[in-house]
């Protein structure tokens, strides 16, 4: 069943279901038609108990009144089935007919029969309806037995069950050819966006599936695949763009370092000029260290997962050991790094790592377009139910369109910048995603020429935030 086509499915369901149908109809209708014509045959019985009660009251008025067996002989001989019945005391002894053996006896019940009993009995080789019924006749209590055939009745169900299972084998046959149809004529849409999705790869992102006018499931599922498709197309798109750049980047780097080693193992130099060679390849190294290390994030995880070990942390130190790191380059681009810290310590959970990552990743971007002479300032404070670490510096700041979309994976914003300044777009990106993962909240405030300002908040923890 699991290796069945949609519309191999669809049609077996219809036909099951068609099945179940004419199933239930066949044994409702069948046992209407036969409690029909047995409640028909109980009326037909008391009628009969009637009759000749009625014939008997007749015979009565005659005169001279005929003795009650010539009456009940009378009786048999003018009415139809007047055989099928018997008169027994209220011990059980026969009254009328004096004997009865063979197959027209009737075996009378167990039951007292003060109201009418009935009961299937075969008599004369045939089925037949029994009556026992507790009566008068004559002003002596009798038990009144009346007997009717149920061939006919038989004969009716039979024809009918018949019936029923001749056209039973036709419409479930014709519910298949139905249900292939109408399966098939339902899955149209389906096998349009099929096709359509076939001619769609990574060379043809911009194809789209067709969406059905009609307001249903599958409408939702053309344009919830045409979405993503979309998404699918940006992120190519950009991840395309950001290889191509990478790559670019990566050869000039690695050009103007075997470039510069090689001219300084070919030609003698001063002191100062190999200096300044051994300054160029630290350069494009730390360059190339940038891109490899978002090439690495990016190659772990679509949505940078990380496994996170959280444990106590000291902000100050780590606003230190960051500063630390990057004051030698700072120096050298003649910017002023200053950091404030409070008096007292300021303990987080967190992932260190990451934390001084995240820290990083701001004070590089701080240095990257601060010109020189410019300064950059980490500060570190706490307030009641926040921690807030801020790097602000008085670079060259960026529009308020660039501001909306800063965070955002492989995002750029000044072509122009770019050409003199190394990027990935996935710096703020990674930033975030950590920002997140700490449950803090990570800001920017900026304007043209006027610098840029970070903020990080972190909630003041007093456990691991992953068991909260």
């Amino acid at each position: 069943m699991r290796d069945l086509s949609v519309r191999a499915k669809l049609t077996l369901l219809y036909l099951a279901v068609t099945f179940a149908g004419l199933l239930i109809f066949g044994i409702l209708s069948y046992g209407a038609l036969r409690f029909a014509l047995f409640q028909g045959k109980k009326t037909h019985l008391m009628g009969r108990e009637q009759r000749l009660i009625q014939f008997l009251a007749e015979n009565k008025v005659q005169s001279p009144p005929l003795p009650m067996s010539e009456q009940l002989r009378n009786y048999t001989i003018v009415t139809h089935e007047g055989n099928l019945f018997e008169i027994r005391n209220t011990d059980g002894s026969l009254l009328f007919p004096r004997e009865v053996s063979g197959p027209d006896a009737i075996s009378p019940t167990s039951d007292d029969c003060t109201q009418p009993v009935f009961f299937f009995q075969t008599l004369g080789h045939q089925p037949a309806m029994v009556m026992c019924h507790l009566t008068l006749l004559n002003g002596q209590p009798v038990r009144l037995l009346i007997g009717g055939s149920l061939e006919e009745e038989f004969n009716i169900l039979l024809r009918y069950r018949n019936a029923l299972l001749l056209l039973a084998p036709a419409l479930l046959s014709a519910a298949a050819i139905c249900g292939y149809l109408l399966s098939r004529q339902a899955l149209k849409t389906v096998d349009r966006m099929t096709k359509a999705a076939i001619n769609i790869g990574v060379r043809n992102l911009s194809g789209r599936l067709p969406v059905p006018s009609a307001r249903d499931e599958i409408q939702e599922l053309a344009i919830a695949w045409n979405q993503l498709l979309d998404r699918v197309q940006s992120a190519v798109s950009r991840l395309s763009k950001f290889s191509e750049d990478v790559s670019h980047d990566l050869r000039t780097s690695i050009t103007v370092i075997l470039g510069t080693a090689q001219l300084s193992l070919h030609r003698r130099h001063s002191e100062e000029e190999y200096r300044e060679d051994l300054t160029r390849v630290v350069t494009e190294c730390r360059t190339a260290s940038t891109l490899l290390d978002a090439l690495l994030s990016l190659a772990r995880s679509e949505t940078f997962s990380y496994e996170t070990a959280f444990q106590q942390i000291n902000l100050c130190d780590l606003v230190v050991n960051g500063c630390r790191r990057v004051e030698d380059l700072t120096e050298s681009k003649g910017i002023m790094l200053d950091w404030h810290l409070p008096h007292e310590p300021i303990y987080i959970q967190g992932d260190e790592l990451l934390l001084l990552r995240l820290f990083g990743i701001l004070l590089d971007n701080a240095i990257k377009y601060t010109p020189e002479g410019g300064e950059i300032i980490a500060t570190l404070s706490q307030t009641n139910d926040r921690v807030v670490l801020t790097v602000s510096d008085t670079g060259i700041g960026m529009s308020e369109d660039v501001l909306k979309h800063v965070f955002e994976r492989y995002y750029q914003g000044d072509l122009r910048e770019r050409q003199t300044q190394p990027g990935n777009g996935l710096g703020l990106a990674i930033a975030r995603w950590i920002a997140d993962a700490h449950r803090a909240e990570l800001t920017a405030e900026s304007a043209p020429i006027a610098g840029s300002l970070f903020q990080i908040r972190f909630p003041v923890m007093a456990s691991n935030p992953l068991e909260a």
